[in-house]
Formats: C-alpha cells, sequence, structure tokens
C-alpha cells in the first residue's frame, strides 16, 4: 500500500504516464456539471439541507469521525440528522425505504 501512496503522492514516471488521463477525467466531470446546471440532465432538489462527507480517497482520512461529529452536533440544536450511505463496495438493486429513527 505505501508504494501506491508513492505513486499517488509524488510526481513520478507513472503519475506523468497517467496525466492525460486525469486531464481527460477532468474535461468530462466538468461537461457532466455543465450539463447539470443547464438542466440538459435530470436532477432532484431535496426538501432538507444536505451535506456529502467523502473524497477519493478510500480510508484512513477520518469521514467516518466527522460524519459521527457532525451528527453529535446537528443533534445537539435540536435538528434530526440523517446518515445515507452506501457501504464500501455496495451494489443495490430497485427501491430502498428509508425509516425515521426517534
Amino acid at each position: 500500500m505505501q508504494r501506491l501512496d508513492h505513486y499517488w503522492n509524488t510526481r513520478n514516471p507513472v503519475a506523468w504516464a497517467l496525466f492525460p488521463l486525469a486531464m481527460l477525467f477532468c474535461v468530462v466531470a466538468t461537461l457532466r456539471r455543465m450539463l447539470y446546471r443547464a438542466g440538459v440532465l435530470p436532477s432532484t432538489r431535496l426538501p432538507v439541507p444536505v451535506v456529502i462527507v467523502g473524497n477519493i480517497t478510500v480510508g484512513g482520512t477520518g469521514k467516518t469521525p466527522l460524519i459521527i461529529a457532525l451528527c453529535d452536533l446537528l443533534a445537539q440544536q435540536g435538528l434530526k440528522p440523517g446518515v445515507v450511505s452506501r457501504g464500501y463496495g455496495a451494489r443495490f438493486q430497485g427501491e430502498h425505504t428509508v425509516t425515521e429513527n426517534d
């Protein structure tokens, strides 16, 4: 795993070889964002505020403790936060039900 971290966090031949692919990803992501903003791709506006906690690093960056702290803080303010998690490696099909826990 340390070797992958080295390639990820430094400028090296592997990183330079993948640079064109990274630029392609950047262009595709920007185009997709523009299509959502222009209304070409459908989006859903939710009736509640949404906070997304995540990044492209898998594990070890403190996402779970941050979510716990955010939920505790919001609950202390009298709010009822909910957490939606896809779960690591999950593949869902069909509809899913959300229930309220008091």
